[in-house]
Parts: structure tokens; C-alpha cells; sequence
């Protein structure tokens, strides 16, 4: 999405390893764009493991998160009873509009007033500089959040820096996973190296306000590769490249069962402005 594109569960049954799937995960959420301004339409698809054709529930959370929660969205989207969960569609994928008032809820804007409560303060950016709107999803008995990127005028910054970021700054492009080769034959207990790679293009450049500098510094993205399959175990949950890595590619290492038959895989790969995309294909493990 976005975004950051950073999905959580409330209600996960993971295992003992993150990369194992053995009942139905919400993996990851994509939105497109990865970066919308308000009123902007974005086309939201999810990626859940082994829910069945289970039917997915939208809702964004219009519930600003007070600064002394831990959590990465307020505590009312978490339960499900804040007042501001408006419904967006159903189904693996739907499309909504970023509402109008996104950069004053979660980003650098002067928030509303809320009644009864002290008025709060414009929301800080994450390392990236960037501010996300959350939108809850719940499937197959679980729920999680997707984080999507709001395009939001610079904050704490004076005119010129402003319109120097304005001229600089592209909105996050969701990265490209490529294909991910698959041996021909598969045996049990077999390890096997997998590769994720994706073109030069993936991480995009940026500037960042920097607040000790009092000047725009230029990053570029990083990109994570999560791995997850239905049997067997990764050498690594997660690889990936850092910003000063130009590399396009990552391996894990992948042993296979013991016992033969059908595992189906899931690559995931985001970068650090939130952009997300994946693979899903099924293996066959001979004896």
C-alpha cells in the first residue's frame, strides 16, 4: 500500500516461526497508488494465507492515536469501538477514496478539536518522513491493519525548504517482485536457495527533512523480503537490502519437509516507504 504497508494482527495464530504458516495469516495489504493525497481513489488488494476464499471486511480508522499509546493505531480501531470505523467494501480487494482530512487526523496538519478531550498535536513522521493512514481488515476470524501513505504538505519546515521539497519529492511507487525461479524437483529434506529479485527501479530515491540539519537530505529506499511457506523452515524470516546496498536481489535458504506432498509459498516484498508487492506459488515435495 502505501504505504508503509505495515499489516498487523490483533488476533494471530502464529507459530513458533513467523515465516511457517499453519491457519489463516493476514499477510500483507497493497494499495494503488502506494501514496495518495486526500480525496485521491485507491485500490486496495490482500494477500491472506489459507483463509479459504473467506470474505474480507474494510473499514478505515478515522481515530486519530493519542500520543501516549504504544499502539500503532488507536485503541478504539483496535477493538473495533471507535466511533470513526466507516465501512469501505468487502471482498480480496476493493477501492476507496483517502479521506479529505487525513493529513490533519495522522499527518502534519493542525488536528481538529475533539470534544472533551485537550486538543492534540500535528502527528511526527515516521524515519522516512512519511505519515499513513490506517484502514482495518478483518478475515477469516483475524484482523489486521494496512498502513497507506499520504502525500501531506512538509511539516516544521520554512517556505523555501517547503517549496524545495514540494519540486523534489515523487509519491512512493509500490516495488516489483520478479519472478521467483522454483526447481524442477523438489525431495524431501532437500535445501533449496531461493532468490527475490526486483529491478533497479525498486528503491526510489527521496529527500527527508532532516530537523538537526535544517535541510532536505536525500535517502533511498530499502527493501525487505518476508518469506513464508506451509511446511518446512526458512533459514531467515526475513532478508533483505539496506539503502546503501544496491543490490537487486536476496536469498533465503529453504529446507524442505520430511514428509512429501503440496507446500505453498508466499514472498513479500516492501520497501521502506511502504510499498509492497508478492508472490504465491505451490511446490511439489517428492519423496
Amino acid at each position: 500500500m502505501r504505504l508503509l504497508l505495515l499489516l498487523v494482527a490483533c488476533n494471530p495464530t502464529f507459530s513458533d516461526r513467523p515465516s511457517l504458516i499453519s491457519g489463516p495469516r493476514l499477510l500483507a495489504v497493497k494499495g494503488e497508488p502506494a501514496e495518495a493525497r486526500p480525496g485521491d481513489t485507491v485500490s486496495y488488494t490482500l494477500l491472506v494465507a489459507d483463509a479459504d476464499g473467506a470474505m474480507a471486511q474494510w473499514r478505515y480508522c478515522n481515530t486519530p492515536k493519542p500520543l501516549d499509546e504504544n499502539n500503532i493505531v488507536a485503541a478504539g480501531c483496535l477493538d473495533g469501538s471507535g466511533p470513526q470505523l466507516p465501512a469501505i467494501g468487502s471482498g480480496a480487494s476493493v477501492s476507496a477514496v483517502m479521506p479529505l482530512n487525513a493529513c490533519q487526523l495522522f499527518g502534519p496538519d493542525p488536528p481538529p478539536p475533539m470534544q472533551g478531550k485537550p486538543p492534540l498535536r500535528p502527528r511526527d513522521p515516521d524515519v522516512s518522513g512519511g505519515y499513513y493512514q490506517p484502514l482495518r481488515v478483518d478475515v477469516a476470524g483475524a484482523s489486521g491493519f494496512g498502513l497507506e501513505r499520504i502525500t501531506c504538505n512538509l511539516g516544521n519546515a520554512g517556505a523555501e525548504i517547503a517549496i524545495d521539497f514540494a519540486k523534489r519529492y515523487s509519491a512512493n511507487k509500490n516495488p516489483t517482485l520478479l519472478d521467483v525461479p522454483v526447481p524442477q524437483a523438489i525431495h524431501a529434506g532437500d535445501k533449496i536457495t531461493f532468490t527475490a529479485s526486483w529491478p533497479p527501479e525498486s528503491a526510489e530515491t527521496y529527500p527527508v527533512y532532516d530537523l538537526s540539519a535544517l535541510a532536505l537530505v536525500d535517502h533511498r529506499e530499502s527493501l525487505r523480503v518476508s518469506w513464508f511457506a506451509t511446511a518446512g523452515s526458512f533459514e531467515h524470516d526475513r532478508t533483505g537490502r539496506g539503502e546503501t546496498e544496491m543490490e537487486t536481489s536476496s536469498d533465503d535458504i529453504w529446507t524442505a519437509p520430511k514428509d512429501a506432498g503440496m507446500v505453498t509459498m508466499w514472498v513479500v516484498l516492501r520497501d521502506s516507504r511502504g510499498g509492497v508487492d508478492w508472490r504465491q506459488f505451490t511446490l511439489t515435495v517428492g519423496p
